[in-house]
């Protein structure tokens, strides 16, 4: 909803409301932008997860500080000497490191930190109007920096009130090939793979986002997972066909996940 990063789902959204089925509980292993939870009917309870201190302390940092964070904000300049100095310098203050990290997301070109994107955008205002809205989203939401592997098990379901079968995990991980473009050049195959294998063991209805890359596709057939053809959208200088990974059989329910 304020955070500009590749691969953002607003886009999709539409598209995977049609895949989501009905759950109390959301959890999601990589949060990111939060395109998937910002713009689709949130759930009772949710669980988010990102590996990226960034991502985390940006969110806690609205939860907890959101007068404090929208000040700095509107205060900011954006300028290049600015990109210059975060990129060589980090901030170690809650506040000032949200600030940074949405600076050098929102008004770098493509999000990479280096050059000013300069354009007819007002990326402030934009980060501000959305601010409020934000913050009431996340009032209720546990906020986790884990590696994806570790989240799961670290939850607590029980029978009755907060059993498996009314939660559903959404995992938007690194597209297999795109790392470089993101902070995680070390992402690979072993670890698409362990995404595959956290559907297929977790015992909870899972779904996960991806190219249509035949790795991918070829490792999620032979687990037995469900391939859903979404649409193309643009990777960064081609076009790409989106899909969706499930560990259940194609569902389309009502938008309102909130379950009874």
């Amino acid at each position: 909803m304020i955070l500009t990063r590749l691969g953002n789902k607003r886009r999709m959204k539409d598209e995977l409301a049609k895949y989501f089925p009905k759950h109390r509980m959301r959890i999601e292993l990589f949060f990111g932008a939060g395109g998937s939870f910002f713009y689709l009917p949130e759930p009772k309870y949710a669980i988010v997860n990102d590996l990226d201190d960034d991502v985390t302390n940006l969110y806690l940092t609205i939860q907890s500080n959101l007068e404090l964070l929208r000040h700095q904000i509107e205060i900011v300049p954006i300028s290049e000497s600015l990109i210059k100095h975060w990129k060589q310098n980090r901030e170690t203050d809650p506040i000032k490191k949200a600030v940074r990290f949405l600076f050098l997301s929102n008004f770098t070109y493509l999000g990479k930190g280096n050059t000013l994107r300069a354009g007819l955008d007002n990326s402030k205002d934009s980060i501000l109007q959305n601010l409020d809205a934000t913050f009431k989203k996340l009032q209720n939401v546990k906020i986790m920096s884990r590696d994806f592997r570790d989240v799961i098990p670290a939850i607590s379901f029980t029978k009755g009130l907060n059993d498996k079968e009314h939660c559903f995990v959404y995992l938007d991980p690194v597209y297999l090939d795109t790392e470089n473009y993101y902070k995680v050049p070390n992402w690979t195959k072993n670890d698409t793979i362990d995404c595959l294998d956290i559907m297929v063991s977790c015992g909870i209805k899972s779904a996960m986002s991806e190219f249509n890359h035949p790795f991918v596709v070829a490792e999620a057939l032979k687990r037995g997972l469900n391939i859903i053809e979404l649409k193309e959208r643009a990777n960064i200088k081609k076009r790409r066909l989106e899909i969706l990974i499930t560990n259940y059989e194609n569902l389309q329910p009502s938008l309102d996940f909130n379950s009874t």
